[in-house]
């Protein structure tokens, strides 16, 4: 496990506005799936607001998000090769490191397209710049970004769509899916570690 470890490119995952690494069921299954299957180790990335919110254990919102990207770079700035990633809000800031020289690709877990129910102030402005090859794994009952208006987008032709049958935001499915928790993260982590083979990126 250790010379693969050596050997793959890690990923640098970035939790979403309201929940930190410690809070998030996600990204911690995720990370310890993609490690034990895959042999590829992930990074987590805790911005400033929350690790305060998580030592002080009050809730307090993010700041401007111009002041997470610099943040998220300087978590980087030691790897030679990188993949970023990051969960809702996490991934919005991803998105804006695809011209850092170490970025290699990008992951979206749950790409906010827009707010809850307001399509019209959608978020689309952040995928527009994207040189690196970017996945967005997008539950299809995700209120944040629905299939009928994600597809009718034109979107950059470095990003790739995929879509989990059932999921929500936070990927749980319906109770008639009879799918564990566990099984929808596995085949997530299964789907990146796909994706990154396609791309080059296995190592």
């Amino acid at each position: 496990m250790t010379s693969s470890l050596v050997s793959k490119i890690p990923i640098y995952l970035a939790h979403g506005a309201g929940a930190g690494h410690q809070s998030s069921g996600f990204l911690k299954v995720f990370s310890e799936m993609t490690l034990d299957k895959h042999g590829r180790s992930v990074v987590p990335v805790t911005f400033k607001y929350m690790t305060e919110q998580e030592s002080s254990g009050k809730k307090r919102p993010p700041p401007r998000f111009k002041t997470l990207v610099p943040e998220f770079i300087e978590a980087i700035k030691f790897e030679e090769s990188v993949i970023v990633a990051g969960k809702s809000m996490g991934g919005r800031v991803a998105t804006q490191l695809s011209h850092q020289e170490n970025v290699r690709a990008i992951i979206c877990f749950g790409f906010p397209f827009y707010p809850s129910g307001k399509p019209e102030k959608h978020r689309l402005s952040f995928l527009e710049g994207v040189v690196a090859p970017c996945l967005i794994i997008q539950g299809t009952r995700d209120s944040l970004g629905k299939p009928d208006w994600v597809n009718n987008q034109t979107l950059n032709e470095h990003i790739e769509v995929h879509w989990i049958e059932g999921a929500d935001h936070d990927f749980k499915t319906l109770k008639k899916q009879n799918l564990k928790t566990e099984d929808v993260i596995e085949n997530i982590s299964n789907v990146v570690e796909d994706w990154l083979q396609r791309h080059g990126l296995a190592s």
